[in-house]
């Protein structure tokens, strides 16, 4: 409950601020900012900046890119789901294959029909998922069908079965988001048997709602709305085969999930004791603001530093986190130049440098950005961290800080690291301005024992010393009576 408190006394005092002081985007349109103490807007450099944009014009044999909806990205190519296609490339965007047409398991010929959803095992074993069809098809590495599996054996559902995301962990288990399945995300093993839901999630119900339930009649209770719950929209697997989903809408608790081999999220909070939400400007009192409406967490991926990306169709911007839940940076935007984007559906990190590519619907491009040396320095600071490597990551984190005194993420990582080599003030002095209130007391006991340990020697003696001062004069106060006492007598 405190917990809940304090995070709705942080919303409404951001909310103040944004009335206070609006925020507003760069000249270019994106939005280049960072997440810290004081409020939910802090100005930050250009995280990424837009390397190349292509369109169907620049890949050979591409027709087009309609109808873009997602994409998957390997060691050595890139897959586009297209509108009857899906499209690979290697990483300079040469066209290696376009598979449109295949040979089905009775041996007549059949079209790839819009695919969504996209995964490729290490082994190059190609699952997409054809929602009109209810449908997901598996090709080997030349592209030859494997499988095409139907609504899983065993799975009672009175919907139509539309498979729209599919990740695939080490032991061939399927994990499939179909549209209007609100019981969680389907767990298939490799022969197309449903296994369990994974990751069910629960519902929230407000206590007005409670109460109208407790007092409305019969009519009116069959006239609400079911209350159901929150569909996924979007996934990506790590190497240990833990699940990062998001939920469309964060108005939910907790949008962006970790899910472990158990379905259970272990998705941590940052050290402000706040959930990774997207946009956190929209709560409470911020809904008065121009950028109304909650975020919408349609697509995510991670990396091997335990960061993850997650693209925000609201306000068309991509946000970034580190494996703690801090976010590191935010970039993107609504618009038609360069770094901005009209509709994006998908985002995935790309290559060996630590770029990213995104697919815009409505555009029909494929924009590829690059990291700037702000990103870099950042990026290389968590990666060290990762490894183990604090100090080096320290090293990075200042890079940062020297090139942006708001993000309070270096400020946090610095901070700590000040503390475990011993300098506390210092630690003090630079956790106290970002309000990280565990390190920070930590810190402060730690210079409170230092200035103990410092001054008790000179007070031990200075008390030693007036004490016996106060023994000395005593005696010789007695000594003068006495001598006084004798000559009267």
């Amino acid at each position: 409950m405190r917990k809940k408190m304090r995070k709705c006394l942080f919303y409404m005092l951001a909310g103040l601020m944004l009335l206070a002081t609006p925020f507003t985007v760069s000249a270019e349109g994106t939005a280049n900012y960072c997440f810290g103490s004081g409020g939910p807007y802090r100005k930050a450099p250009v995280s990424y900046e837009v390397e190349k944009v292509y369109h169907a014009a620049d890949l050979d044999g591409v027709e087009n890119l309609n109808e873009l909806e997602s994409m998957f990205v390997t060691e050595d190519s890139i897959y586009v789901a297209t509108l009857n296609a899906v499209v690979v490339l290697d990483h300079d965007f040469q066209v290696k294959h376009i598979l449109s047409e295949y040979t089905d398991e009775n041996g007549n010929a059949a079209k790839i029909n819009a695919p969504q959803g996209l995964f490729v095992t290490e082994e190059g074993t190609l699952y997409i998922c054809e929602p009109n069809s209810s449908h997901v098809l598996i090709f080997d590495k030349n592209y030859e069908l494997l499988h095409n599996y139907g609504a899983p054996e065993g799975l009672d559902i009175t919907v139509v079965y539309k498979p729209t995301q599919i990740v695939v962990d080490s032991l061939d288990r399927m994990y499939i988001i179909a549209s209007s399945i609100y019981e969680g995300i389907l767990e298939v093993n490799a022969d197309n048997k449903f296994q369990r839901y994974f990751g069910s999630t629960t519902v929230s119900v407000s206590p007005l709602e409670v109460f109208f339930r407790m007092i409305a009649t019969e009519a009116q209770l069959s006239k609400q709305a079911l209350i159901l719950p929150t569909e996924y929209s979007s996934m990506t697997i790590n190497k240990k085969g833990f699940i990062y989903t998001t939920i469309r809408s964060s108005e939910v608790e907790n949008p962006i999930r970790l899910l472990n081999v158990n379905g259970k999220d272990i998705m941590p909070e940052d050290w402000q004791e706040m959930h990774p939400q997207g946009d956190v400007a929209y709560a409470l009192s911020q809904r008065i603001t121009s950028e109304s409406g909650p975020s919408n967490l349609s697509y995510i991926d991670c990396n091997e530093y335990g960061m993850y990306m997650v693209l925000d169709r609201t306000r068309n911007r991509i946000f970034t986190y580190d494996g703690a839940s801090n976010v590191l940076f935010v970039f993107g935007g609504s618009g038609d130049k360069d770094g901005c984007f009209r509709n994006p559906v998908s985002v995935r990190w790309f290559g060996e440098n630590n770029r990213v590519i995104v697919a815009d619907k409505l555009s029909q491009s494929i924009t590829v950005l690059k990291p700037t040396n702000y990103a870099r320095a950042i990026i290389e600071a968590v990666r060290l961290e990762t490894e183990g490597d604090r100090q080096g990551a320290a090293t990075h984190w200042q890079a940062a800080l020297d090139m942006n005194s708001n993000c309070c993420v270096a400020k946090d990582a610095i901070g700590r690291e000040l503390y475990w080599e011993g300098r506390y003030k210092e630690s003090q002095e630079l956790l106290g301005g970002i309000y990280r209130t565990d390190y920070y007391s930590m810190a402060f006991e730690k210079t409170r024992e230092e200035v103990i340990r410092a001054y008790a020697p000179a007070a031990v003696t200075g008390l030693v010393v007036l004490i016996v001062a106060v023994k000395v004069i005593r005696r010789v106060r007695r000594s003068r009576k006495g001598g006084n006492a004798y000559a009267e007598g």
